[in-house]
C-alpha cells in the first residue's frame, strides 16, 4: 500500500502563514462594529462643541472687537496663558482666532481623551475579561487586536479631523486653516492613543493602562502650560508636549504644517515599542507584575465600609492631587480679573469674587464627574464577577452598594474642601486678600448638594436599570449645558430650573440657600433609597 501525504493549507494553517497580523482583518471588522456607537457619539459631540463654543465665545465672552482685544490682552499679559496658550498673529484679531485661543486646548484634550479609552477599550480590557484568550484561540495572530486597535484609532482620529474641519468652516474658518485645525486634533489624538498602546502592555488592568495614559496627557498639559509662561510664542517646554505641538501649527496665523510631523514621528516610534513590549509578555500578563497581596486582610479592611474605601483610595488620592493644582491654577488667574471689563461679568460686580464664583461651579461639575465614574465603578465590580465572592459572604446587597455609596459621599466632601482651598490659596496669593482661602473652601462645600443629586441619578439606575447607566452621563450633560448656556441658547426661562445645578447661587461667595440645600439633598436620598430598593429585587451580572 501506498499512502500519499500532501500539505494543504486549510484554515488551521493559516496562522502559521499569515503569523503574527494574521487575522487582522477581522479584528478591525469586530473592533469598527463594538464600537459603532461608541465612536461616532464621541466624534459627533466633539464636532458639536464646535458651534456652540463658538457661539459662547463671540455672543457671551467677547460678543465685539473691543471685548476680544481686551480678553486677547488679559489672557497674554496673565497666569491665563497657562490654559489658553500663546497668542499667535494680531491680538485684535477675528472672532475665530480668539474661540482657538480660547478653546483650543479644551478640543486637543477632549481628541487625546477619546483615543486614550478606545486603544484601552481594545487591547487591555480585552484581556482583562477573558475575551482576547477566546479570540486568539481562533487564528489570530499575536498581534492582530493591537493592530485592530490602532487602525481603528487612525480611522476615529481621522473622522474627527474631517468632521471639526467641517464644523469650523461652518463658523467662518477658511477651508485651509479649517483642515488643519481639524488635522492638529487628530495628531494628538494619535499621539495618546500610541502611548495608550505601550501602558498597555505595562499594566495588567485597563484601568492603570488608560491611568498611566491620563497622567502622561496631565504632564504634556503642564509642560505646555509652563511653556506658554516662557516666551510670547511658546518656550523649550511647549516643545516637549504634544498637545504644544499641534498649537505650533498656529491655525489662523502664519500657518504651517510642518509641526504635525513630531506626532507623526512620535507616534510611529511609540507604536513600535508596543509591538515589541508586546512580544515579550504573555497574554494577560504584563510587563510590571503585580504585588502579591496579603494572605489575611488587615484588621482595618474587614468591613464592607473599609474594604470600599480600600478600593477607591487611589482614585480619591490622584484626583485630590489634581483639584489642587487645577484649583492652584485658576485661583491664580484671579488677579488678572480684577482688572478687565468682560461682558460676561455684569457690570459693577466684584470681578474677583464672580470670577471665583465661575470657577467654584466648575468645580462641581469636575466632582459630579468623580462620583459618576465611583458608580460605574460598581458595575464594572458587579458585570465581571468581582463583587460575587464579597456577597457570598455574610455581606448584603444594601450593605455593600451602601458602604461604597457612603465612601463615595465622603470622597466628594473632601474632593470639594481641596479644590476650594487651592482656589482660594491661589486667589489670595493673586490678589493680596487672605480671606479668600476660607470663603472659596466654604463656598465649595455648600454646593456638595447639587453634586449628591448628580450621583444619586447613576446610583438609582443601577439598581433599577442598570443597562441604562449611560443616561448618567446625559444627565450631568445636560445639567451642565442649560445651566451655563441655556439662556444664550435661547430656551425658555422654566428650562434652566429642571437642572440640579442651578438652585444654589453662584455669588456672592459662601450663600447658603437652606430650602435648596435640603431639597437637594432630600432628593439625592430619595433616588438612592429607588436605587437601593431596585438592587434588593433584581438579579446580579455573574460576569
Amino acid at each position: 500500500m501506498t499512502v500519499t501525504v500532501s500539505r494543504t493549507r486549510g484554515r488551521t494553517g493559516s496562522r502559521a502563514a499569515g503569523g503574527r497580523l494574521t487575522g487582522t482583518g477581522a479584528m478591525i471588522r469586530l473592533a469598527l462594529r463594538r464600537d459603532r456607537i461608541k465612536l461616532p457619539l464621541w466624534v459627533l459631540a466633539i464636532t458639536a462643541l464646535i458651534p456652540r463654543f463658538y457661539g459662547a465665545a463671540t455672543t457671551v465672552v467677547a460678543p465685539t472687537p473691543e471685548a476680544r482685544l481686551e480678553a486677547t490682552l488679559m489672557i497674554q499679559g496673565s497666569f491665563m496663558k497657562v490654559l489658553a496658550g500663546p497668542v499667535f498673529g494680531d491680538p485684535a484679531g477675528t472672532s475665530q482666532q480668539y474661540f482657538l485661543l480660547a478653546y483650543w486646548v479644551e478640543f486637543l484634550l477632549a481628541a487625546a481623551l477619546m483615543t486614550i479609552l478606545l486603544v484601552t477599550r481594545h487591547t487591555r480590557a480585552e484581556e482583562q475579561t477573558g475575551r482576547a484568550e477566546l479570540v486568539r484561540a481562533a487564528a489570530v495572530g499575536r498581534h492582530a487586536q493591537l493592530t485592530a486597535a490602532l487602525v481603528l484609532a487612525l480611522i476615529g482620529n481621522a473622522a474627527l479631523a474631517l468632521c471639526s474641519a467641517a464644523a469650523a468652516i461652518a463658523v467662518g474658518f477658511p477651508i485651509g486653516g479649517a483642515l488643519l485645525f481639524g488635522a492638529s486634533l487628530a495628531a494628538a489624538g494619535l499621539v495618546f492613543g500610541a502611548l495608550t498602546a505601550v501602558t498597555a502592555q505595562v499594566t495588567e488592568h485597563s484601568r492603570g493602562a488608560a491611568g498611566l495614559a491620563g497622567v502622561a496627557l496631565a504632564v504634556a498639559w503642564i509642560l505646555r502650560g509652563a511653556g506658554a509662561l516662557q516666551s510670547p510664542e511658546g518656550g523649550p517646554l511647549f516643545w516637549l508636549s504634544p498637545l504644544g505641538w499641534s498649537q505650533q501649527t498656529r491655525v489662523l496665523a502664519d500657518e504651517r504644517w510642518w509641526p504635525l510631523g513630531l506626532p507623526v514621528l512620535a507616534a510611529g516610534l511609540l507604536v513600535a515599542a508596543a509591538y515589541a513590549l508586546a512580544e515579550r509578555r504573555d497574554l494577560g500578563a504584563s510587563l510590571v507584575a503585580p504585588r502579591p497581596g496579603r494572605a489575611s486582610a488587615a484588621p482595618w479592611v474587614r468591613s464592607p465600609f473599609a474594604l470600599a474605601l480600600r478600593l477607591q483610595q487611589a482614585a480619591i488620592g490622584w484626583w485630590a492631587a489634581a483639584f489642587l493644582a487645577v484649583g492652584l491654577i485658576l485661583g491664580a488667574m484671579t488677579g488678572g480679573m480684577l482688572t478687565t471689563d468682560l461682558p460676561i461679568f455684569s457690570a459693577g460686580a466684584d470681578l474677583g469674587r464672580a470670577w471665583i464664583g465661575l470657577m467654584v461651579f466648575t468645580g462641581s461639575l469636575y466632582t459630579a464627574v468623580f462620583a459618576v465614574l465611583s458608580v460605574l465603578r460598581l458595575r464594572t465590580e458587579e458585570v465581571r464577577g468581582r463583587s460575587g465572592p464579597v456577597l457570598a459572604g455574610p455581606t448584603g446587597r444594601v450593605t455593600w452598594f451602601g458602604a461604597s455609596l457612603l465612601v463615595t459621599v465622603l470622597a466628594v466632601v473632601v474632593l470639594l474642601a481641596v479644590y476650594g482651598a487651592g482656589l482660594g490659596v491661589g486667589a489670595a496669593v493673586s490678589t493680596g486678600d487672605p480671606a479668600y482661602v476660607g470663603e472659596v473652601t466654604r463656598a465649595c462645600l455648600i454646593r456638595a448638594p447639587e453634586v449628591l443629586v448628580l450621583l444619586a441619578v447613576p446610583a438609582a439606575l443601577l439598581g433599577l436599570a442598570p443597562r441604562l447607566l449611560g443616561l448618567a452621563w446625559a444627565a450631568l450633560a445636560y445639567c451642565g449645558f442649560v445651566t451655563v448656556l441655556g439662556t444664550y441658547a435661547g430656551l425658555p426661562d422654566w428650562v434652566p430650573n429642571t437642572s440640579a445645578l442651578s438652585h444654589l447661587p453662584w455669588t456672592p461667595l459662601g450663600t447658603f440657600t437652606p430650602v435648596a440645600t435640603v431639597v437637594l439633598t432630600a432628593l439625592a436620598a430619595i433616588l438612592t433609597a429607588l436605587g437601593l430598593y431596585g438592587l434588593r429585587r433584581r438579579d446580579l451580572a455573574t460576569g
